[in-house]
C-alpha cells in the first residue's frame, strides 16, 4: 500500500474524509507519538495527549498554510498539547537557589546520544514532572529558557534550576545503571 502525500491528505482532511483522517493519523502516529511518550508519566496519558492532540489538529488543519509544514506543524501541536496537559498537573521542585553555571562533569548531549531511546526514555520518565517537562523542552525539542519559561508561565530562573535538577537526578541514575562512571 503506497502511503498518501502530504498534500493529498491535506486536501482529504480539509473535506473531512475519515479515510484521508485516519491516513493521516496513522502516517504521523509513529513519529510523534514518541514525543507524548517522553512528556508523559505513563503510556496511557501519552495516548490521552496523542489522541488529544489529533482532536486539535483535525479541528485546525485549515490554519496550516501549504502541505510543506504539515510535519513540522502537526509537531508543534504535539508540544503544544503535551505542555497544556501538564499545565493542569505539573509540580516544579522548589529549588531555592539557581547555580550560575552546570557542573563541568555533565556532558549531557554526549551522554544522551548514547543511550538508547527506551534508557532515555526510562530515565527521564522518573523525573518529577517540572523537571521532566524543562529538560524535555530544553535538551531534546531545544528551546532556550526563555521560550520555555514563557510556554510554562515561570521564571526563567525555575527553568534554568528545574534543568540543573533533572540533570542532577538523571547523571545519579545514569551511574547508578552503569551508563556513565563517576
Amino acid at each position: 500500500m503506497q502511503s498518501k502525500s502530504d498534500l493529498e491528505l491535506l486536501e482529504g482532511c480539509l473535506r473531512k474524509d475519515s479515510k484521508a483522517q485516519a491516513a493521516l493519523y496513522h502516517q504521523y502516529k509513529g513519529r510523534f507519538f514518541g514525543i507524548c511518550r517522553r512528556y508523559a508519566q505513563s503510556k496511557e496519558d501519552a495516548e490521552d495527549i496523542f489522541q488529544d492532540a489529533f482532536v486539535k489538529i483535525f479541528l485546525n488543519l485549515k490554519e496550516l498554510r501549504s502541505s510543506e509544514q504539515l510535519s513540522a506543524w502537526i509537531r508543534r501541536v504535539v508540544v503544544n498539547v503535551c505542555i497544556d496537559y501538564y499545565h493542569k498537573r505539573v509540580n516544579f521542585v522548589d529549588i531555592s537557589e539557581v547555580p550560575e553555571t552546570m557542573p563541568t562533569d555533565w556532558q549531557g548531549e554526549s551522554v544522551i546520544s548514547q543511550m538508547s531511546n527506551q534508557e532515555l526514555l526510562s530515565a527521564v520518565n522518573e523525573l518529577p514532572d517540572g523537571a521532566r517537562m524543562v529538560f524535555n523542552l530544553y535538551v531534546i525539542d531545544g528551546y532556550s529558557h526563555q521560550e520555555i519559561a514563557e510556554m510554562l508561565h515561570i521564571s526563567e530562573g525555575t527553568s534554568k534550576s528545574q534543568l540543573f535538577f533533572a540533570k542532577k537526578v538523571l547523571k545519579k541514575k545514569l551511574q547508578t545503571i552503569g551508563v556513565i562512571s563517576d
